[in-house]
């Protein structure tokens, strides 16, 4: 996943802070809802060619990716040696 510099990452820390904020006061099953919509309004920062869509959705799909690396697998493991591995 590409890092951005810590001056860019400032860019964004507040508005991402008060989005979260936000989220975190709602019902769950709203809260998701309206993380799709501010999933959509990002993506559709890829202008309406192939390659502009592909690379947003690529964008995402590497995303889901290093959420499941960094934040899941360690779940994971930890129920495999609590439980078993399935086989």
């Amino acid at each position: 996943m590409p890092y951005i510099t810590p001056k860019n990452r400032a860019l964004y820390n507040g508005p991402i802070s008060e989005i979260l904020f936000v989220l975190s006061h709602r019902e769950m099953t709203d809260a998701a809802g309206d993380f799709t919509y501010i999933v959509y309004r990002l993506l559709k920062r890829f202008k309406p060619r192939f390659w502009m869509r592909a690379l947003g959705i690529g964008c995402l799909i590497f995303v889901i990716l290093e959420l499941y690396r960094k934040d899941h697998a360690f779940y994971e493991d930890e129920k495999i040696k609590e439980q078993g591995d399935v086989t």
